[in-house]
């Protein structure tokens, strides 16, 4: 099984792919939606609308313990769904911060498939949902 950090690992090279280099905080956050939306979209016909938003609402609740910024009351107006408000809330943060967190949610996101639907099936997921960094982590464990 993939530990966390290798999951990590995984997720934060995802993000710098997206967002590019010296990314500030707004291009995180869009490539944490992009992240995110990449695997949801794989994970819709195995787990439905509503198994993605209780995944992701798990995954934030875990991550507002180190995160406590991550989740807060949605305003009038704003954008629906879990993920939505992190987009929101990452744009307001630094960079480095928002890069964290981001990294945070979409591991634990990670992990609680595995528990969920097991580490083949995750690893088969992770490797379509996001491709470019998965060659790259392959890449590095080759030449270590």
């Amino acid at each position: 099984m993939p530990d966390a950090a290798a999951l990590r690992r995984l997720a934060m090279r995802t993000l710098a792919y997206h967002a590019g280099s010296g990314a500030d905080a707004a291009a995180i956050a869009a490539a944490a939606n992009r992240t995110y939306e990449d695997l949801a979209q794989l994970l819709t016909p195995l787990i439905g609308p509503a198994g993605i938003e209780a995944l992701t609402a798990r995954a934030l609740h875990l991550a507002q313990n180190q995160y406590a910024w991550l989740v807060h009351r949605r305003e009038p107006g704003q954008a629906q769904g879990p993920f939505a408000q992190v987009v929101a809330r990452l744009k307001d943060q630094e960079s480095a911060v928002a890069a964290e967190a981001a990294g945070a949610v979409l591991t634990i996101l990670a992990e609680l498939l595995i528990t969920f639907i097991g580490e083949s099936l995750t690893t088969q997921l992770l490797r379509k949902a996001w491709p470019d960094a998965v060659s790259a982590s392959s890449a590095e464990e080759h030449n270590a």
